[in-house]
């Protein structure tokens, strides 16, 4: 089998990540059009038809063991449900709720199938069909078309292509470019291909998240008795294959603060403690007296750098935005206090509890919730969204397509949680136990790599409550990936 063929899936798999993240974030629906649908579909066939074999079995026996495992895969019938879901209300659509002067009262259109759901303007909502499908699919297609190895793989190319996409962001900053790809297009701000500052911070902090744990887990391996998702001996490797991720590591960490999102900035900062402290400790209780020394060394140059940096380099701007982060900015934007859109998006919720008002219909119904006050204040620029994904998709997609879309995160991470379980009761049930190892023994036995994922996948969904990264399919994409990629990391777990 030649290598095209064997690794196609994973090829396309990242070319769909690629096509996201370079145009646009994914929030140009006019130019994924032409792409994005191709790219699903090439990526559908190949799965069922080039999957990855494993040494053992032929190429017809990898896909009987594909279709196999996608009959029984609950994800696979929950995409097929939310993709019916999404494709109803393109026949349904009501039209836009219209204000009668004579009445004084909104009068919103009934579509014309009441009791199914609807839409206010189709190919408004036909963009959702641009982002869960393609994800779903890719999401499925690494899960059962790749192997361990290729599940690896494709978590570090996600990484590197949030490295390039970094260098693109700085290169425009250091040009002066006026726009994305030094375009002419208008933005208050953007980042690298991203329009919206907050989008480009959550995109670059998960991905800091992610390429932190894959260098920590090449660069730990038989240092503090970490089960190695690769189950590579550091001896085996040389210097750059252990450490080169960390290019990746400061240039995604960097354009995560440089794309002056307080949220991403707030963000990083946690994530870089979480993951330094759980990387230190664990070093630590390996490292004999020199090697402390050289510990404490690396983390008073770390954070003298960072303090440097932050305070003599960094421009006018981001310490603008720095002290702007206070605990009262941060309540208020994560509860919506001061902001009209959580209490909006929670009263169309419960006048559409069942189906919502479809695919950005949350503009469209907006107005005719709004107080005389309101409505004079009312926010022009970002004002479309609500600044909180669960409530914007319980109002669109109403509790029965927000609970679809749980019930997908849910089928990945629940048993991607029960592996990491079995792996940590197999290895607990060794006759002799490394007294060695470092402790908590149960958090050390797992790869830093599924670490790494749960930490960057939590900030993104702390990032949700007070914005909107879920929005966009480039974050949603990597996010959803991050979690099938895991569990190539772990290693298997065998009966007996």
């Amino acid at each position: 089998m030649n290598f095209f063929v064997r690794n196609v899936v994973l090829i396309h798999a990242f070319l769909l990540v690629l096509a996201f993240s370079w145009i646009h974030g994914g929030t140009r629906p006019d130019l994924l059009m032409p792409v994005i649908p191709w790219l699903t579909a090439f990526l559908l066939e190949f799965l069922l038809v080039f999957p990855q074999a494993k040494s053992t079995e032929t190429l017809a026996e990898a896909r009987s063991r594909v279709w196999r495992s996608l009959a029984r895969d609950p994800l696979f019938y929950l995409s097929l449900v939310l993709l019916v879901l999404l494709v109803i209300p393109l026949f349904n659509a009501a039209g836009v709720p219209v204000y009668d002067e004579a009445l004084k009262r909104w009068n919103s259109p009934t579509p014309p199938f009441p009791g199914l759901p609807f839409c206010v303007i189709p190919y408004e909502h036909a963009v959702l069909l641009l982002w869960f499908p393609p994800v779903l699919t890719a999401a499925l297609a690494a899960k059962h078309g790749l192997l361990k190895k290729g599940k690896r793989l494709l978590l570090e190319a996600l990484c590197w292509n949030g490295a390039v996409l970094a260098v693109l962001g700085f290169a425009q900053m250091a040009t002066g470019a006026k726009s994305i790809f030094w375009g002419t297009e208008t933005f208050s701000h953007f980042f690298s291909t991203f329009g919206y500052p907050n989008l480009a911070g959550a995109f670059f902090t998960l991905l800091f998240a992610l390429s932190a744990g894959l260098w920590f887990g090449r660069a730990s391996v038989n240092v503090i008795g970490l089960t190695a998702g690769s189950g590579v001996s550091s001896d085996e490797t040389t210097f750059f294959e252990r450490h080169g991720l960390l290019i990746a590591v400061m240039l995604n960490f960097g354009a995560a603060i440089a794309s002056l999102s307080r949220a991403a900035i707030l963000l990083c900062a946690v994530v870089f403690l979480v993951l330094g402290v759980y990387m230190t400790a664990g070093v630590w209780q390996k490292a004999e007296a020199g090697g402390r020394a050289k510990i404490l060394t690396a983390i008073a140059i770390t954070f003298f750098l960072i303090t440097l940096s932050l305070t003599v380099f960094a421009p006018k701007a981001l310490k603008t935005e720095i002290a702007t982060i206070t605990p009262s900015a941060v309540f208020d934007r994560v509860s919506g206090r001061g902001y009209y859109h959580a209490r909006v998006a929670k009263e169309i919720f419960r006048d559409h509890r069942v189906f919502g008002v479809g695919g950005w219909g949350y503009p469209h119904y907006l107005l005719q919730y709004l107080t005389p006050e309101e409505t004079k204040s009312m926010q022009i620029q970002g004002g479309a969204n609500v600044h909180n994904d669960s409530l914007q998709f319980l109002a669109e997609q109403g509790a029965v397509g927000y609970g679809l879309m749980v019930l997908c995160v849910l089928v990945l991470v629940v048993p991607l949680v029960w592996q990491a379980v079995k792996v940590c009761r197999k290895l607990a049930a060794k006759k002799e136990p490394d007294r060695t190892a470092a402790k908590p023994v149960w958090l050390y036995r797992l790869p830093p790599e599924l670490i790494a994922v749960f930490v960057g996948t939590a900030a993104t969904v702390c990032h949700s409550l007070g914005d909107l990264p879920f929005r966009s399919p480039a974050v949603l994409i990597v996010w959803v990936l991050s979690f099938v990629c895991a569990s190539g990391f772990l290693p298997a777990v065998r009966k007996g």
